[in-house]
């Protein structure tokens, strides 16, 4: 027998289970990532990795950082110089780009 506390769990998580493809289709339509964007501001995007002030990281040299080698960059999913990135809700980063956020990709 289900209890009334369980079956409000699972009609609340049931609940949501439409939203979800909408709210992914409004971020893949989202289009590039303005540089006014207070996401690409706080981790210091930049669509031109060579304008930006990088460190080493993780071993790697900063002239090899590109989002076009980050964990984060969806690059089955480009659009010529640009793709989906993980870490600005899916909207579109240049693959030459650079933000603070990089990880090496696995």
């Amino acid at each position: 027998m289900t209890t009334r506390r369980e079956f409000l769990k699972r009609s609340s998580a049931l609940a949501v289970l439409p939203l979800i493809p909408a709210m992914n289709l409004e971020a893949l339509a989202a289009g590039k990532v303005p540089m006014d964007d207070p996401a690409a501001k706080a981790l210091r995007y930049v669509e031109d990795a060579t304008t930006a002030k990088r460190a080493d990281k993780m071993g790697v040299a900063a002239a090899d950082q590109l989002c076009s080698n980050c964990r984060f960059y969806i690059t089955a999913k480009a659009e010529g110089d640009f793709a989906p990135c993980l870490l600005f809700q899916n909207r579109l980063v240049a693959g030459p780009g650079w933000c603070a956020g990089w990880v090496p990709m696995a």
